[in-house]
C-alpha cells in the first residue's frame, strides 16, 4: 500500500512539473515609451512558484533580420507584475513575448513563450506639462511662445499618452487637470449651441468628455477644456487658472477667435 501511494505520488509530481512547463503564458500588455517599454503581466495567468520573468524584444525591419534579442531576466512578484524593458530604438516598431521561471535545485524551470504582441510603436512624448497656473489665454500663449501649441488630442492613443503624463505628476497637480487646446466658437456669440475648435483647426472627431460636462450648451464659463488624470475631458471656464500642456512639432499664430478667450487687460501671472 506504501508503495503504491509513493508511486501515485510521485507520477502527481511529474505530472505538475509538465504543467508547469507546458504553460503557455498569456500576452503581456505593453506600453512603449521612448527608449523602453512597460509591460504587464496578469498574475492570475503566473503559475504557483514562478519567481521570474524572461522578456524579449525584437524590432521589425532592422539590420539584424528580425531577430529577437537575448532579452532580460526580471524578479517577479504578484504584487508588483510589471516590467520595463530597456534600450529600444526611439520611433522603430517592436513586438515582444514572456516567459515565467521558478528555481528548480540548480536549475530554472521555464514555461514555453507566450505569443507575440502586436506591433508597437515607441516615439518621443510630445506633449510636456507645465506646471506653472495660468488661464487658457495665456497658457495657449506661452505655448506659442516655445514654439508648440496647447495639446491637440485627436484618438485614444494620444488621450491615454496624456493621461499617463498628468498621472506621473499627479502629486504636483491640486486639481488634478491641465488645459488642453479646445474651445467653443460660439462662447461669444449669440449661437446658443457648441462648436468644439481644436487651436490648430484640425477636425474634431474624437471626445472624451466627462459626465455632466457641458457640451452642448455654449457659455463662458464652460467655453474651453482641460483634461484630467482619468483621461475625461472637462468644460471650463476660461478664466480658470490651471496647469497646461504643451505638443511640440507644430507651431501657429494666435488667433482672434480663441486668443482672447478669457483673457482680461487685468489680469495679471505670477
Amino acid at each position: 500500500m506504501l508503495l503504491a501511494v509513493f508511486l501515485i505520488g510521485l507520477v502527481s509530481a511529474r505530472s505538475t512539473t509538465a504543467r508547469y512547463t507546458d504553460k503557455v503564458p498569456a500576452k503581456p500588455d505593453v506600453v512603449e515609451n521612448p527608449h523602453s517599454a512597460k509591460l504587464k503581466v496578469d498574475p492570475n495567468d503566473v503559475p504557483a512558484g514562478t519567481d521570474r520573468v524572461h522578456i524579449e524584444a525584437k524590432q521589425i525591419n532592422d539590420l539584424t533580420g528580425d531577430r529577437f534579442e537575448a532579452g532580460y531576466d526580471f524578479g517577479y512578484s504578484p504584487a508588483v507584475p510589471y516590467f520595463f524593458y530597456p534600450d529600444l530604438n526611439d520611433g522603430k516598431y517592436h513586438v515582444f513575448k514572456v516567459k515565467y521561471g521558478k528555481q528548480k535545485g540548480k536549475e530554472v524551470e521555464w514555461t514555453k513563450f507566450s505569443e507575440e504582441t502586436r506591433f508597437l510603436h515607441a516615439e518621443p512624448n510630445r506633449y510636456s506639462l507645465d506646471l506653472l497656473r495660468r488661464n487658457w489665454a495665456m497658457a495657449k500663449e506661452q505655448c506659442i511662445s516655445e514654439g508648440k501649441r496647447l495639446a491637440v488630442i485627436n484618438g485614444q492613443k494620444a488621450n491615454n499618452v496624456v493621461m499617463q503624463l498628468l498621472r506621473a505628476n499627479q502629486n504636483m497637480l491640486d486639481e488634478g487637470r491641465a488645459w488642453i487646446g479646445l474651445f467653443d466658437a460660439h462662447y461669444g456669440d449669440e449661437d446658443p449651441t457648441t462648436t468644439w475648435t481644436w487651436v490648430d483647426n484640425s477636425p474634431f472627431k474624437f471626445a472624451k468628455f466627462e459626465y455632466g460636462a457641458k457640451v452642448y450648451e455654449s457659455e463662458l464659463n464652460s467655453a474651453v477644456v482641460a483634461i484630467n488624470v482619468e483621461g475625461e475631458w472637462e468644460t471650463v471656464s476660461p478664466d480658470t487658472k490651471l496647469p497646461f500642456l504643451c505638443e511640440k512639432g507644430v507651431t501657429e499664430k494666435p488667433q482672434e477667435t480663441e486668443a482672447r478667450v478669457g483673457l482680461r487687460e487685468t489680469d495679471v501671472i505670477m
